[in-house]
């Protein structure tokens, strides 16, 4: 009798084993209530509630807990927009470094020798470099250009009544490619977009980093990751064991 009792509830531990878990797994979850979907071990913030393209709960530092006051930046008070335009402009600047650290490999600016630009100038490739060798006249070019377009998206979506990344080109204003998607291909496109420009902030990130410790430009890390130095050929030698293995290995 003792026998059979034992051997009964060693099969349903056993059976036990092989139940499913989601029921469990999920009524736990539901007592911490709704969790973020980027961190699931950690709640959704409560400002991020989903309306926002790629919204998916990801704010560990806790920054939309604390949006900024009217007075600080205009436009809505407590308003996520701030937010946003920056992520997005963060995104793009991003897109753009990351293109602009392989372009001027293949294609750049020609210099101009007769006003003390060298025909090189603009073909540093990297980043840190090239900042030395562009022409002073050219960097005041780019700030100016930047400070057009912060001036821009503080009048017209900080502070004024469009939505976040929209600096009236395309679907929105000036559309020379004659874009017009429906609300929920216009949405879909806006996610990309964040998906896009948050891929791009890591990209830049490691290019500049690499660049820093390597000194070199990504296409010249890249180009000699595909070359086999001499020093590394095998099966040079008379044919002895060495032969087989690089120097130092």
């Amino acid at each position: 009798m003792i026998y059979n009792l034992v051997v009964t509830l060693a099969t349903l531990s056993v059976a036990c084993a092989f139940a499913p878990v989601t029921n469990v797994r999920s009524s736990s979850l539901s007592m911490f209530g709704d969790r973020s979907e980027a961190l699931p071990f950690d709640a959704r913030p409560a400002q991020l509630d989903g309306s926002l393209p790629g919204d998916v709960g990801f704010d560990p530092a806790g920054f939309t807990n604390r949006p900024p006051k009217q007075w600080l930046v205009g436009g809505e008070e407590r308003s996520l927009k701030w937010y946003r335009e920056a992520e997005i402009t963060h995104g793009r600047i991003a897109q753009m470094a990351v293109i602009g650290n392989i372009v001027p490999a293949w294609i750049h600016l020609p210099g101009n020798p007769d006003l003390g630009i060298p025909d090189d100038a603009f073909a540093q490739l990297n980043p840190y470099k090239a900042l030395e060798s562009v022409p002073e006249g050219g960097l005041w070019q780019i700030s100016l250009l930047f400070f057009g377009i912060e001036l821009a998206r503080l009048k017209r979506i900080i502070r004024g009544d469009k939505e976040p990344g929209d600096l009236g080109l395309g679907q929105t204003g000036f559309n020379p490619f004659g874009f017009e998607y429906s609300p929920e291909e216009y949405r879909e496109k806006q996610i990309q977009e964040i998906k896009h420009g948050r891929l791009a902030m890591f990209g830049a990130i490691g290019i500049l980093l690499q660049a820093k410790f390597s000194g070199l430009g990504v296409t010249e890390q890249l180009g000699e990751a595909f070359t086999w130095l001499p020093e590394r050929e095998i099966l040079a030698g008379p044919g002895v064991l060495g032969d087989y293995f690089p120097p130092n290995l």
